[in-house]
């Protein structure tokens, strides 16, 4: 009989702390500016179903996989690909995806920190009344402070000090009872955020750019783009989750905690969308795609009076909290790395690796600035740290991943991971991630990389 192993790093003290956990890991400043952007564009409701069924056929199943591949062995990202691959030429060739998946988790949270640390500082903004008054000096703040380095970096140090502070306490005392505080937070903040947005704008207006149902607008494009929005929302691919699962007990369900985390992570990313284009049309603004609807257009669409105060300083640090939840899950996969492999304590590992992190984020942070003209085919290093970590192995990591466990990991071993009872759950969750799962992996890197619009073009 094949027993799955115990963690020697401890575990999460509920299946409740580690719905929170995944939930923050989850939500990114991405998913919530760009899935409201996306449902404008192609055709409302009917993107929203595309999207949730893509949730099911992609994002469940990989997310589930993911949890399972770390509950099975326990371990950092490289030396679980290298445990599962066996001989040392399978395990060699493994190897390389837990280095993948490494690699784009320090790549994302070098940026990620950077754009955070913009949240934090505007949390300060907002409370002073900074933002209040002219919607274009609102605007000018934005390019102000990406654009000065020293302002900058304060912040991004500040963001990284607080994430390193709180890996170094552990996984139940720092990462779990972090997320306990940081998500409902958030999701307090979400929720006051909508009310008064429903209050205050006109809800039909948001209505008709969020959901009124057009088939023409979709298109082969939107399909796509839903497949790729379902797999980000998650952030699958990046050795986050597969780092959480290390610390899941045997017992505990993995399809009811899927679906947790999906349905917090939907309803999160739809109250912030609500309050984005609800802010925007009421100010008379279009509504753009990622951060520069955070910074550039939310900061001009501000109401008057006392809500230009609270309402921009409430957004801010609901923003801040999320990412700092964020943050911790995607320093975890290096900070276990570095235990494991240089046998360092927590302390040392986490402060390592977020001077790793730091010293990576600062080629991101002078791409606004000192060496925003300094390119390499095409791309600063900004677009670059993108490009590489979120765009090309993030999705080739998932991809691989996933044939591992439904190709490579004998029946006995997943069936063993998956847990007690649940047979028939388990097998559809086996179909799921060798068919529709990996075909749409497929879809969305031929569409990252840009040979579906080449072959649109080509046919057209």
């Amino acid at each position: 009989m094949v027993r799955i192993l115990e963690s020697s790093y401890g575990y999460w003290s509920s299946s409740r702390s580690f719905l929170l956990v995944a939930a923050g890991a989850a939500i990114g400043i991405g998913n919530l500016a760009r899935l409201p952007y996306l449902m404008g564009h192609y055709g409302g409701a009917v993107f929203v179903g595309v999207y949730l069924a893509a949730l099911v056929l992609l994002g469940l199943p990989l997310l589930i996989a993911e949890w399972l591949f770390g509950r099975w062995t326990r371990a950092d990202l490289v030396s679980g690909f290298t445990q599962v691959g066996g001989s040392h030429r399978a395990g060699r060739r493994l190897r390389l995806l837990g280095w993948a998946s490494l690699g784009a988790a320090v790549g994302l949270l070098s940026y990620y920190s950077v754009i955070a640390g913009w949240s934090l500082g505007f949390v300060f903004r907002s409370a002073s009344g900074s933002l209040a008054g002219d919607p274009k000096a609102a605007r000018e703040s934005f390019l102000a402070l990406a654009q000065d380095p020293e302002r900058a970096l304060a912040w991004h140090t500040l963001f990284m000090v607080i994430a390193c502070m709180i890996v170094s306490h552990g996984v139940r005392d720092g990462i779990e009872r972090a997320a306990r505080y940081l998500v409902p937070a958030a999701m307090v903040a979400a929720v006051a955020l909508t009310a008064y947005a429903a209050l205050h704008a006109d809800v039909a207006a948001v209505y008709r750019w969020l959901l009124e149902p057009s088939i023409a607008d979709l298109g082969w494009k939107g399909i796509v783009e839903a497949l790729q929005q379902a797999f980000f929302t998650l952030a699958l691919g990046f050795g986050v989750m597969l780092t959480l699962g290390a610390y899941l007990p045997a017992g505990a369900p993995l399809v009811r905690l899927a679906i947790g985390v999906v349905l917090i992570d939907l309803v999160f990313n739809l109250l912030v969308g609500f309050v984005l284009i609800a802010l925007a049309l009421s100010a008379g603004l279009q509504p753009v795609s990622g951060v520069g609807m955070l910074f550039q257009v939310l900061p001009q669409a501000l109401p008057e009076g006392l809500a230009s105060i609270w309402v921009p300083t409430s957004f801010y640090l609901m923003l801040f909290l999320i990412t700092m939840s964020a943050a911790t899950t995607l320093l975890e996969p290096l900070t276990r790395f570095l235990m494991e492999r240089m046998r360092l304590t927590r302390v040392f590992a986490a402060t390592t690796g977020a001077i790793i992190v730091w010293y990576l984020g600062l080629g991101s942070l002078l791409s606004f600035s000192r060496i925003s003209d300094l390119r390499v085919l095409g791309r600063n290093f900004f677009e670059w740290m993108q490009f590489l970590s979120t765009t090309l192995a993030a999705p080739l990591s998932a991809l691989l991943l996933c044939t591992v466990v439904s190709r490579v990991m004998p029946l006995e071993q997943s069936r063993a991971a998956w847990g007690p009872g649940e047979a028939g759950a388990f097998r559809s969750w086996l179909w799921a991630l060798r068919y529709p799962a990996r075909l749409a992996l497929c879809v969305v890197v031929t569409y990252a990389l840009g040979l579906l619009d080449w072959l649109a073009e080509l046919w057209s």
